[in-house]
């Protein structure tokens, strides 16, 4: 049996894709919400709790905020196989990464029945940046698009042979999709009832009252334990935190501008300086910024070093004109084109109504399927354009964007990592990996950062008791902090700006303490080379600029 051409290059791009995805994966430290990922999939895996005690949970409490549960469910057989390792907390967003690609195919092809537009707009999200980059940390948005993609590919495939299984299939990956992150939360809707208006004929032709009652019951088990959650409970809490209504600065602004000496009479500054009108300005300053072509061409997400890569943009420049002639060389009268400028015009809606969510790389990410079907769409046209004009461009910026290629590869593996060290967490793992086993108490600086889930992660640490990191007046001597066990101190303040002095007076024989420099260390003192009186030095960690992160050193 012949394998048709199209097949062989699609599995081609799915294996380059896993290698590139996979390799050096090492490249870049764990950061806290990855930690978190990882250590809640292990709780679970080892007591059916979180670390936070809660037995199953359909949102899941971590120390510093609440979370969508469905990554670290399934984050929990990466941790089974491969540890509490780098590879093993990022090995399913990796997966689901690559599954991504393979949807927007099956979609595009669906919907098109062209195999070379659907090829050609996977391989551009394969080869773009924004992609990249999230697909190689544990983020919850690679795995958002995937459940969003199965689903809208589903209800299309029930439209195309009316079989219910279809139908249920994209109910459930529609689902639970709001299991994942909170922007599923306002864009599925709206993509659903898109969907639904735009083929209400099929709907009204196809639907049966069993088809009906059972898509209901698929509804209801999957969405009303999480329901609660997005309305009322934790969810709800998040959502407030970062929307713009409860945005300080914008009410800060109000109170200014009828109160500055430029104001007039309080009445009219009041019709002009409100709440509803500075909500709408923030909003539409968010839409906008989203479709910013410096934000997606040039440098990314400025506001979060772990977002992008500096210097390169979202997408590659050179994919800019493919996306304009995808755009400007639209038939509306397409389901697939239609289907792609709705997800493209309502993909911003829900991180615009956030603080500073209209460059937020994260929580824009849910865009990259429409505008990879756009570029993709834009290649599509020249190359099947007979003019040799049509191909010199291609060529040209098919050149281009090999080069861009290179350059972000190297600027990625090579630069990156030192660059961005300190927001990637450098060095934790190699502190808590050196902690003398025959420590008879050990005593972790947060002065610099709380380092709870750090120890315990890279500890392989299994705690019998719900983790807490509530601070504890005089917890031990009168030292402020809190305890993980009888023998394991965590402490925020050493009531003295001589912290060597404190911790010599207070430390007993193989007593261990892991301190960070200039917070609790003077200066650039290394003590491998000067050690402290009576105490060995046991490492000093080093970050990659050579400047010293923390040391180890215990009490003889």
């Amino acid at each position: 049996m012949k394998i048709p051409k199209y097949s062989i290059f699609l599995l081609i791009l799915i294996v380059f894709s896993f290698i590139t995805r996979i390799y050096r994966i090492n490249n870049l430290s764990l950061f806290g919400d990855e930690i978190d990922v990882g250590y809640q999939a292990y709780s679970i895996l080892n007591t059916g709790k979180d670390y936070k005690g809660n037995l199953l949970p359909t949102y899941i409490q971590s120390l510093s905020e609440s979370r969508a549960p469905l990554l670290i469910y399934l984050s929990i057989p990466g941790i089974k196989i491969f540890g509490l390792t780098q590879l093993g907390v990022r090995i399913t967003p990796i997966i689901f990464s690559i599954l991504s690609i393979f949807l927007v195919y099956k979609l595009v092809l669906l919907l098109s029945k062209s195999d070379k537009l659907a090829l050609i707009s996977a391989t551009v999200m394969s080869f773009t940046p924004w992609h990249f980059h999230y697909s190689r940390t544990s983020f919850e948005v690679t795995l958002l698009i995937s459940l969003i993609l199965s689903g809208t590919y589903f209800i299309f495939k029930y439209f195309d042979n009316n079989k219910n299984k279809f139908l249920y299939l994209s109910i459930l990956f529609f689902c639970l999709s709001f299991y994942t992150y909170n922007t599923a939360n306002i864009f599925v809707p709206l993509l659903i009832l898109f969907i639904f208006f735009t083929n209400f004929s099929k709907f009204k032709s196809s639907l049966k009252p069993k088809s009906i009652f059972f898509s209901s019951l698929i509804f209801l088990i999957v969405t009303v334990p999480l329901l609660s959650q997005i309305f009322f409970g934790n969810a709800a809490n998040r959502f407030g935190l970062i929307n713009i209504f409860n945005d300080p600065k914008i009410v800060n602004n109000i109170v200014e501008k009828r109160t500055s000496f430029s104001a007039t009479v309080p009445n009219i500054e009041k019709i002009f300086h409100n709440k509803p009108i500075s909500w709408i300005q923030e909003f539409t300053k968010n839409y906008l910024n989203a479709f910013s072509l410096p934000f997606l061409f040039n440098h990314g997400d400025i506001n979060n070093l772990r977002h992008s890569v500096p210097n390169f943009g979202l997408i590659f420049v050179s994919f800019l004109p493919f996306l304009f002639i995808g755009l400007f060389s639209l038939d509306l009268k397409l389901k697939l084109n239609k289907l792609m400028l709705f997800w493209l015009i309502t993909s911003p809606v829900a991180t615009s109504l956030t603080t500073n969510g209209g460059n937020h790389a994260t929580r824009l990410f849910i865009l990259l399927p429409a505008i990879c079907f756009f570029i993709g769409n834009g290649i599509y046209k020249l190359l099947s354009s007979p003019k040799i004009t049509s191909k010199i461009i291609v060529s040209v910026l098919m050149t281009t964007a090999i080069f861009e290629t290179i350059s972000y590869s190297h600027e990625y593996f090579v630069h990156y990592p030192k660059d961005s060290f300190e927001v990637w967490n450098y060095g934790y793992q190699e502190i808590f990996q050196n902690i003398p086993v025959n420590s008879s108490r050990v005593f972790i600086s947060n002065a610099k950062y709380n380092s709870l889930l750090p120890f315990v992660f890279y500890q392989k640490y299994k705690s019998t008791t719900p983790l807490q990191d509530q601070e504890v007046k005089n917890i031990i001597y009168n030292l402020d902090g809190f305890k993980l066990d009888q023998k394991i101190y965590f402490i925020n303040n050493w009531k003295n700006n001589d912290v060597i002095s404190q911790i010599t007076k207070i430390s007993q024989p193989k007593d261990t303490f892991i301190l960070f420099q200039d917070k609790d260390i003077p200066g650039d003192w290394n003590l491998t080379q000067n050690p402290i009186s009576s105490f060995n030095t046991i490492k000093t960690i080093f970050n990659p600029n050579k400047t010293i992160l923390a040391q180890i050193i215990q009490k003889q």
